[in-house]
């Protein structure tokens, strides 16, 4: 379920934080996440329409785009994060059994 970028999707993405800088493109990253905020909700507040399940498609490819430029910008690793993912997913093992 590994979203993958192709070496020309990287290089703009590269391309974009050198144009706007690293400050613009986290803030950027926060304003998409709070859009996907926005969608879900939706999704939850209405019956599931085509439309918002459209604009969550939508807005989860805005996020991954900054997620990984927020990687680019700080040095995060296939295998660091594969550590930290691992790591939360003990924890969550730990709550679903009730420890």
């Amino acid at each position: 379920m590994k979203v993958q970028f192709t070496d020309d999707e990287v290089k703009i993405m590269q391309t974009a934080l050198d144009r706007w800088g690293l400050s613009a493109q986290v803030g950027q990253t926060v304003e998409e996440c709070a859009e996907l905020i926005v969608a879900l909700q939706k999704h939850i507040n209405r019956s599931p329409q085509p439309r918002t399940i459209d604009n969550i498609l939508d807005e989860i490819a805005d996020v991954e785009m900054m997620l990984a430029q927020m990687r680019i910008s700080f040095d995060i690793d296939d295998d660091m994060l594969r550590k930290q993912i691992e790591y939360k997913f003990e924890k969550l093992k730990k709550y679903l059994s009730g420890e």
